[in-house]
């Protein structure tokens, strides 16, 4: 029996040793705010990236690598990806003498163009000749310079918003808080960039940590 009392007062002992920590870590941690804040906004008009390619016959490669050739020398930064030939061999013709007009070529380019008019020139100029061509627009696109000014507007505005969260949370307007640590997160969750450059969008998301004053 005695033992048995000893078993109790050691069991109620722990547990008030545990309920003590709890408190603590529950006192500490009412002492900090944790907050995510965002920013997003339509890519403004800039740049487009575009996937340039031609697929046909061997008898018109050559037309369309002299025009390409004439591209690349205003578009230096255009960038040959691709540059096959092939046979278009069908099942039916198989044991038949292989001819010139089987032969067919695969060229692809990536190229930025700095705005819709210049993409809208290209195009343009294709279709007049007679050339079996596509031309796909894979994404927008903004320069080092201006990428990185918009980036840090949006830094700013995303912290302004975490700071409206914080002042929410803390409750009492007369309490204070003081900003102790700033994390920038993954800001093509959970959609992937592709949904982003697809749809034009920009966002930025941070992760701000705060300590409440006394």
């Amino acid at each position: 029996m005695r033992k048995l009392h000893i078993n109790i007062l050691f069991l109620g002992l722990a547990a008030s040793v545990f309920s003590a920590c709890d408190n603590r870590i529950s006192e500490t941690d009412e002492k900090y705010l944790q907050v995510i804040g965002e920013y997003e906004q339509t890519t403004p008009d800039g740049g487009y990236r575009l996937v340039l390619s031609y697929n046909g016959p061997v008898s018109t490669r050559n037309n369309f690598q002299y025009w390409a050739d004439s591209l690349q020398k205003v578009m230096p930064e255009m960038v040959k990806t691709n540059d096959n030939i092939y046979i278009n061999y069908m099942p039916e013709q198989m044991g038949k003498t292989i001819s010139d007009n089987m032969y067919q070529v695969g060229v692809s380019y990536n190229l930025i163009v700095k705005d819709s008019a210049t993409y809208n020139s290209i195009s343009k100029d294709l279709l007049t000749r007679q050339i079996p061509f596509s031309l796909n627009m894979t994404g927008s696109f903004i320069g080092p310079e201006k990428k990185e000014a918009m980036q840090q507007e949006m830094m700013q505005k995303a912290i302004a918003n975490a700071k409206a969260k914080l002042d929410f949370l803390k409750g009492d307007s007369a309490k204070t808080y003081e900003i102790i640590a700033i994390e920038e997160l993954d800001s093509n969750q959970p959609f992937g960039p592709e949904y982003y450059d697809y749809n034009r969008r920009m966002v930025v998301r941070v992760k701000v940590k705060a300590r409440l004053n006394q």
